[in-house]
């Protein structure tokens, strides 16, 4: 599917007579949408690729999400003195296995305003991360768990 895909971005964009980025793009997602269609409607086997792409954009989503209300949250707590800041080091325990699972979820830690994943335990169970906001350690822990992780192991699995 994902070469259909891509055969119909490139379609588009040949069709438009200007093969640009913005063209290939917008080719690739209404490539996807007929996919999506063809695949609903019984016409097309269902596929894993059809599937994927949801999970992907859903957690691109909620990262996007994630990363605006840290934003918020750190400059309201830089601007006023309000003392909401409750730095901790929690210990999370892994469900993520592959090298490239516990990557994405270290980076997206990383690139989130306010915390710092760490560390991965030798034996690849837990992942050390520094957090501003640590109400309590379940609380903070719960929240990496059924949030990132969740999402990036329904995308890589």
């Amino acid at each position: 599917m994902l070469v259909g895909n891509l055969l119909l971005a490139i379609a588009w964009a040949v069709l438009q007579a200007n093969v640009t980025l913005a063209n290939l793009l917008a080719g690739y997602i209404l490539g996807y949408l007929i996919l999506l269609l063809l695949a609903k409607g019984g016409l097309l086997p269902e596929s894993r690729y059809i599937g994927k792409v949801g999970m992907a954009l859903r957690l691109g989503a909620f990262f996007l999400r994630e990363l605006v209300i840290a934003n918020f949250r750190l400059a309201r707590d830089v601007v006023s003195s309000n003392g909401a800041v409750r730095p901790g080091i929690i210990k999370v325990p892994l469900d993520a296995t592959r090298d490239s699972e516990i990557l994405l979820l270290a980076a997206m830690i990383n690139l989130t305003p306010g915390s710092v994943a760490l560390d991965v335990s030798p034996d690849r169970k837990f992942l050390y991360v520094h957090s501003m906001y640590v109400d309590t350690a379940d609380a903070a822990r719960a929240e990496i768990k059924n949030g990132y992780e969740r999402r990036i192991l329904d995308l890589m699995r």
